[in-house]
């Protein structure tokens, strides 16, 4: 395994990437909301992608750490956990096309899975180090407020 930062880096951007861009050449866009349905504490749509270009140099930095502590199998539950991640076009709008069940309903069960899978990561990673396992955790903050973001825009459906 390549210890270099610039490597983990590379591999990590290059996993969000290469998994995103099919989607949307697939037509698996996020519409948005309209202004007036939009909730108050929601981003704009733009700051989402940018947001996990941050949290994915955080798991790259998590790996290459563990690589370079001689931990291959936990530097490799980063890269399921960084998948799980990146691919949440295809099971949120790809499930909703092929079922017409609302996409923000597959939305809140994959942030569930990434939720458990982060803390599940976190867990294991503390064994190794207490203070690398912290790196975990903005993911599981992130996908928690996306995840109350997704309850309100089913609140906002449902009246």
């Amino acid at each position: 395994m390549n210890s270099s930062l610039l490597f983990n880096i590379g591999l990590l951007w290059g996993m969000l990437f290469l998994t995103n861009i099919p989607a949307y050449l697939l037509g698996l866009k996020f519409e948005g909301n309209v202004p007036n349905k939009r909730l108050w504490f929601e981003p704009p749509g733009f700051v989402i992608p940018i947001v996990w270009v941050f949290l994915f140099l955080m798991l790259a930095y998590l790996r290459y750490k563990l690589v370079i502590g001689n931990e291959h199998d936990m530097a490799t539950m980063i890269l399921v956990l960084a998948f799980i991640c990146a691919s949440y076009p295809y099971y949120t709008l790809g499930l909703e096309k092929l079922t017409q069940i609302s996409a923000l309903k597959f939305g809140l069960g994959g942030n569930i899975l990434v939720i458990l899978t982060a803390l599940w990561v976190g867990v294991e990673i503390s064994g190794f180090s207490a203070n690398l396992s912290y790196l975990i955790y903005p993911i599981v903050i992130w996908t928690f407020f996306a995840s109350m973001i997704i309850l309100g825009q089913l609140r906002i459906l449902k009246s």
